[in-house]
């Protein structure tokens, strides 16, 4: 909901002089309750006090229904206008888009209170998700406001909807602009938000080249390091990891998840950007390193309660140690992450653990377990395309190693050794690092999203982002 101005408050009607007597004796002392309760709803705002707020605005417009006058009086289109932004605050768009529609003044009007009625009607069509109806209602909005920090407000609005429409260049430019305003405004937080987030749209469009999109990133952290509020730069400086890894700058990326991990708000944000600093190691081939750093986000997601994640933290940790040739280790981890991926349902997260044991039961010699293992891998897939001819290889290897240990084939007739690692640039399964079984990492060029409730959405990279 936009600041309240004096403007939102209900203003004096004019006389009424077809109106009863009796009604325009009572008429002055209604507004003035309406005064008071509108007043009393922008406080409650002010406080954080949503509800509170939203029924002293509820008040407010039912005896600006009842007043002797025409149905839009200024009086009732500002305390419809406060209720169906108080609606739309509180998590009830479908009830506020009517009054705020209702709000709406007949002429030409100019100026941020125009400004304010327009955003919060984009407001309510965004949350219904009429994404192409906000939009409309965001330029509305960028027309009538004059204060920077207003139309950087819009303008990244705008780029959110152009991002969920799945035209990351729109995005980029809105969001790009939204920026600019937002540092002339002397926002230097808001500021690197919008431009980090336009690095990511950048980088998903395909139409812009790495040099900008790197010169984007470094203008956000500048940014960033400006601003004397800390809240929210954890999530900035982790999204700016994920952007740098995508462009394969893994140094940068690493160094941006360090400036991330003191900013974080939770041990679940910092598990997630533990975890993202394992993978990033992990691609640097410094394994010991990332072994350290994935097993602090495991223990971290199991403080937190967050069974899935520890599990996709396990795979991670034991990909690490076989690349240490620690392959007993290894195994032991993967079981961990097998348990914990059934334990919170996790069918993707079972089947990776189990083609990971796979792999390591083959290095450790123990080549019955690892037929097994593929089996079960392969049974729990549901996947169709790569990850399950990955398995169905997998198996068949080692079917015809086990049987020519057994003496039934030739030796000589095997085409690869069960967990050999596959041509890099496989497929990594999204949310773990890569087990023994697998090929060095490279980066996912989008990440994807997870559940609104999960605290990190995993990329196809092994990378998490913070939601």
């Amino acid at each position: 909901m936009s600041p309240p101005t004096p403007e939102d408050s209900p203003r004096e009607p004019e006389p009424e002089p077809r109106a009863k007597k009796k009604k325009k004796r009572k008429w002055p002392q209604q507004e003035a309750s309406i005064l008071a309760l509108t007043r009393a709803g922008h406080r409650a705002l002010l406080a954080g006090q949503s509800q509170e707020a939203l029924t002293s605005f509820q008040r407010a417009f039912l005896l600006a229904s009842e007043a002797p006058r025409e149905r839009d009086s200024p009086v009732l289109q500002a305390c419809a206008f406060n209720l169906g932004a108080a609606y739309v605050e509180t998590g009830d768009p479908a009830r506020g888009l009517p009054l705020l529609l209702r709000a709406q003044p007949e002429g030409q009007a100019q100026g941020g209170r125009h400004g304010d009625q327009c955003f919060n009607v984009a407001l309510a069509y965004h949350a219904l998700g009429d994404l192409p109806q906000a939009l409309a209602w965001y330029r509305k909005a960028l027309g009538h406001y004059q204060p920077l920090c207003d139309q950087g407000r819009a303008q990244a609005k705008m780029g959110a909807c152009y991002r969920a429409l799945g035209r990351p260049a729109p995005a980029a430019h809105c969001l790009q602009e939204a920026s600019r305003a937002y540092a002339q405004a002397g926002q230097p937080r808001a500021a690197a938000l919008a431009l980090g987030a336009a690095a990511g749209c950048m980088l998903s469009s395909g139409q812009h080249g790495v040099g900008e999109v790197v010169r984007a990133l470094q203008e956000s952290r500048r940014l960033a390091e400006r601003s004397a509020e800390r809240g929210l730069l954890g999530r900035l400086y982790n999204d700016l990891g994920l952007s740098y890894s995508q462009l394969r700058l893994f140094p940068l990326a690493a160094e941006a998840f360090l400036q991330a991990l003191p900013l974080c708000r939770g041990p679940g944000e910092a598990a997630t950007v533990l975890g993202n600093l394992g993978t990033a190691h992990n691609a640097l081939g410094d394994y010991r390193e990332a072994q350290e750093f994935h097993r602090k986000a495991a223990a971290l997601h199991g403080s937190a309660g967050q069974r899935r994640e520890q599990g996709r933290s396990f795979g991670s940790l034991a990909f690490a140690l076989s690349q240490l040739g620690d392959h007993e280790a290894a195994r032991d981890s993967y079981l961990h992450a097998l348990q914990a991926a059934q334990d919170a349902g996790d069918t993707k997260g079972q089947w990776q653990a189990c083609e990971g044991l796979g792999a390591a039961a083959a290095r450790l010699g123990q080549h019955a377990q690892a037929l097994e293992y593929y089996k079960d891998a392969l049974a729990r897939c549901q996947e169709p395309g790569p990850a399950r001819e990955r398995l169905v290889a997998k198996l068949a290897d080692a079917m015809r190693t086990h049987l020519a240990r057994g003496g039934l084939v030739p030796a000589q007739s095997l085409t690869s050794a069960p967990g050999r690692p596959p041509v890099p640039g496989a497929a990594c399964p999204a949310g773990a690092g890569r087990g023994p079984a697998e090929g060095r990492h490279r980066p996912s060029p989008q990440p994807r999203a997870g559940s609104r409730r999960d605290p990190r959405r995993p990329t196809a990279s092994g990378f998490c982002t913070i939601t």
